[in-house]
């Protein structure tokens, strides 16, 4: 605001009427008054006048007491924020706790599912007419009719007709004590009778030259 009312009563000792005196003053004369009053002698400040924003005095001028309310200001515009401050140091690392320990072993799981391969078994070749059978279940036999060329015979009810097989290169058996290539013949181009699984084996090839039938080469058969 840029006036403040000031309301004076002054009081006499005798029977003397009151009076009111209303005073218009300029921030400047309020600013000094709000310094110079504290300092009067015979200040006292009515407890009962006081409001949140309206201050009243009681000053004593000789035989008068005159009676002043200072009425604030509207509120100053809010500052700026200040920068914010460095940041603090980082704490130490805390130590690693101590490991836990081992738990029990659990209990066995129960024992899974029979597997389901109905026949299986090592072929090795003993001679470039012959094989033997290691291993073998629900495979009866095994003969190698030409060098590289092998009739295996399964046990009923698998029927090599309508079966398939899956065949794989078994390298301790072998002779040469490295893999051959092993493959099936469905069609039984190579002689093996009906009834039998026809196997193929050949060397490795040689880089730029065809593989050629060959014996010595050990395999393993497995019938699902």
């Amino acid at each position: 605001m840029s006036r403040r009312t000031l309301t004076s009563r002054a009081l006499t000792r005798g029977a003397a009427p009151r009076r009111t005196l209303t005073l218009l003053a300029t921030p400047a004369v309020l600013g000094a008054l709000t310094v110079a009053v504290p300092a009067v002698a015979g200040v006292s400040i009515d407890p009962l006048a006081h409001s949140s924003r309206t201050r009243c005095y009681t000053i004593g001028r000789g035989r008068h007491r005159v009676r002043e309310c200072l009425i604030p200001g509207p509120r100053g515009l809010r500052g700026l924020p200040g920068p914010p401050g460095p940041r603090g140091f980082t704490g130490k690392t805390g130590k690693t706790g101590v490991p836990g320990k081992t738990g029990l072993p659990g209990t066995p799981g129960p024992a899974g599912p029979a597997g389901t391969a109905r026949g299986y078994a090592v072929i090795q070749p003993t001679s470039p007419t012959a094989a033997a059978l290691l291993g073998a279940r629900n495979i009866t036999a095994v003969a190698q009719i030409k060098e590289g060329i092998y009739c295996v015979t399964p046990a009923a009810p698998i029927s090599a007709g309508d079966e398939t097989v899956a065949v794989s290169p078994e390298v301790s058996y072998s002779a040469p004590k490295v893999p051959g290539l092993i493959a099936v013949n469905a069609q039984r181009t190579g002689g093996c009778a009906v009834g039998t699984f026809e196997v193929d084996t050949y060397a490795p090839p040689v880089e730029k030259t065809a593989s050629a039938l060959a014996t010595g080469y050990a395999f393993t058969i497995v019938v699902p």
